[in-house]
């Protein structure tokens, strides 16, 4: 472990810590190998860990921990202490590096590694969380409501949401999520592999919130904010996953008594100096019906919620969802103050997941619409007489040969592109040779690559190192050494 940052400007907030979480990323093979991480597996020509620190350097967070892989611990220290060089970028940031042993690390294993390191309460985000959501707009839902914690949610890139209507093997890809937005209230997450032909829905819910909406079309974003006892609480807990029994559970301790006192969760809430009846006397419910807030909730911030998200709630599913009542097993009296949990839908800005090859070529295109006209071509690229280059972004020190046409794509520093070359929908990494009258087509050539005159891919992985032979047919194939 290696710590990197400096005193000094402005004091950024002590509110809250951070940590990101850097996965294998098996799913974008051959994308990363051993020398090009997850975590820095470039994405508009930026690394991805680039997005987690600006998003948090907004948000002035100044104590971050990087939970990665042993065998990526190296290149990112090297990352963020030589390239980024974080102690100038973020001199009021503190970055410790922390690598966790063996390669089935899960992400609430992660979390337990650092659980001695958090004091306050915390985010965590994954490496493939890209977004520039405003973070306080989520840090004040936390700040205001004081939930036990807060997920932000958003709408699919096109790659993330083509799922077929019939059962089928994307299924899992649906999540049923219900949120009462009148109060930010997240009421349940569902993963459509865990859903039949009835959504059971408890009645507790029903009674509390009689118009619920349900939503198909909405991704969890992997990036939440916690309460400090939750750690306490993951920490003696044999909890795997934050998202998939993490956030369930905490989700149904809002209405289930029978499962917090299984769970034991009063000590955690104790030993945070909340007890359950302090808890109570420190809210109060809301008009709208199960929203329990702070009392320093103002009704100017609850109306302008109100306008921008009750009157025009993100997309719900086109089909009918059959809700299936179901009696609750144990007696509740009440939808449970002691235990609040909200979520955002991301409005705002861009939001998405790399954690597949489709959604980082999604992603990049959507990350060109950010950039500046004037960035997108830097003067450094050499464009030969003839040559189109439309809605792309292209890096330093590249040649572009005549009569090529480069539309929606990313092209990395110092690549070279023959004549006659059709690039569309495409990614090129640093240092990548396309040679004449090639053709690539949502295809995403890796560093150090080649491609040589006269092939056609479409739909391709190329891996970095590698060498394509002239004249090659390919269509979703994957090209290794």
């Amino acid at each position: 472990m290696e710590t990197f940052g400096a005193a000094g400007g402005l004091a950024h907030s002590k509110e809250f810590q951070a940590v990101i979480l850097c996965g294998s990323g098996a799913k974008l093979f051959p994308l990363i190998d051993d020398n090009c991480p997850k975590a820095l597996l470039p994405l508009a020509n930026k690394p991805m860990l680039f997005y987690q620190l600006e998003w948090l350097e907004t948000a002035m967070i100044n104590d971050i921990l990087i939970v990665c892989q042993e065998e990526a611990h190296k290149k990112i220290n090297n990352y963020i202490h030589n390239v980024l060089n974080v102690s100038e970028r973020y001199p009021n940031a503190k970055v410790e590096v922390i690598k966790s042993k063996g390669s089935g690390t899960s992400s609430a294993d992660a979390l337990r590694l650092v659980a001695n390191r958090i004091k306050t309460d915390f985010i965590v985000l994954s490496c493939d969380t890209i977004t520039n959501y405003p973070p306080n707009k989520l840090l004040d839902v936390f700040r205001i409501q004081s939930p036990t914690f807060t997920a932000l949610f958003h709408e699919p890139l096109k790659a993330e949401g083509e799922v077929a209507s019939s059962k089928s093997k994307d299924d899992d890809l649906i999540e049923y999520v219900a949120i009462d937005h009148s109060t930010c209230r997240l009421l349940f997450s569902v993963a459509g592999d865990e859903v039949d032909d009835e959504l059971p829905v408890r009645m507790s819910i029903l009674d509390k919130f009689p118009v619920v909406n349900i939503h198909t079309k909405l991704r969890d974003a992997h990036l939440y904010v916690f309460k400090h006892w939750v750690i306490d609480f993951l920490s003696k807990s044999k909890i795997q996953s934050i998202k998939e029994e993490l956030i369930p559970l905490l989700t149904h301790f809002q209405y289930s008594e029978k499962v917090l006192k299984r769970e034991g969760v009063e000590k955690y809430l104790k030993a945070g100096g909340l007890s359950y009846d302090e808890f109570y006397t420190s809210r109060h419910q809301s008009s709208t019906g199960g929203g329990f807030v702070n009392a320093t909730y103002s009704q100017s911030m609850h109306e302008h919620y109100l306008r921008q998200n009750l009157h025009n709630p993100p997309s719900t599913a086109s089909s009918t969802i059959l809700l299936d009542d179901v009696e609750d097993d144990e007696v509740t009296t009440d939808f449970h103050k002691h235990i609040v949990c909200t979520a955002l839908v991301a409005k705002e800005g861009y939001c998405f997941r790399v954690n597949s090859v489709p959604n980082y070529l999604e992603g990049s295109r959507a990350l060109i619409k950010t950039i500046t006209p004037e960035e997108l071509v830097p003067r450094s690229v050499e464009r030969a007489k003839g040559c189109q280059v439309g809605d792309s972004l292209v890096g330093d020190s590249c040649r572009v040969g005549e009569k090529t046409s480069i539309k929606k794509s990313v092209i990395g520093n110092h690549c070279v592109i023959g004549k006659n070359v059709k690039i569309i929908n495409s990614v090129l990494h640093d240092h990548c040779v396309i040679e004449d009258k090639a053709v690539l087509e949502g295809t995403v050539v890796c560093a150090n690559s080649k491609v040589l005159e006269m092939c056609n891919l479409k739909d391709c992985q190329v891996a970095s190192g590698v060498s394509i032979e002239k004249e090659v047919q390919g269509k979703n194939e994957t090209f290794i050494d």
